[in-house]
């Protein structure tokens, strides 16, 4: 029960972080998300920063295991491919509505010593991924000229998530992709 309670409430969650904002999603309002009471939330959850963090982890291990699982069962070469159409296809585009969670629990990371640690676990986690793909490929460039080059990656596709959100043009078209096989020219 306390599983199933705890995802309903982490999908309640979500919902109220899209429709109200970070400053918007109250107990209150998530239990009424939810339709459980207030004192249900805060049993399965506590308050309200302790749900803003339970939500950080929840969220993000369904794109760590999407990723990360991915590039980890591909074999040598046929990392990459991955990493690149994830970054720059499928996986940050077209815009998704976790997109505007995601931008609240990254506010939210600027105040909370807890979120921020989650989300830079987070994001550290999918460069070492990128990283560890730039090895397959690139085994003989140094170890420093892979992790820039991966965490060039990963900026490089989260500022054009950002963009695109600005209906930009040239997000949904090729050139972020040309700029990060550029990149890749490097190594």
């Amino acid at each position: 029960m306390a599983t199933e309670r705890t995802a309903q409430i982490m999908q309640a969650t979500g919902r109220c972080l899209r429709k109200n904002g970070l400053a918007g999603t109250t107990l209150e309002r998530v239990a009424e998300e939810s339709g459980l009471s207030r004192s249900h939330v805060r049993h399965y959850v506590g308050n309200r920063d302790d749900l803003l963090r339970a939500f950080a982890s929840w969220l993000y291990t369904g794109y760590e295991s999407e990723f990360t699982g991915a590039v980890a069962e591909a074999e040598g070469p046929a990392k990459l491919p991955i990493v690149l159409d994830y970054l720059f296809g499928s996986g940050f585009l077209p815009i998704s509505d976790d997109d505007t969670v995601i931008r609240e629990l990254i506010t939210a990371g600027i105040t909370d010593e807890r979120i921020r640690s989650i989300l830079q676990a987070q994001y550290l986690g999918a460069v070492e991924t990128i990283e560890e793909a730039l090895a397959a490929e690139y085994p003989s460039a140094p170890a420093a000229k892979r992790r820039s080059a991966a965490y060039g990656l990963w900026c490089l596709a989260l500022g054009n998530s950002t963009m695109a959100e600005l209906q930009l043009p040239i997000a949904a078209g090729g050139l972020v992709r040309t700029a990060a096989e550029s990149l890749l020219d490097q190594l």
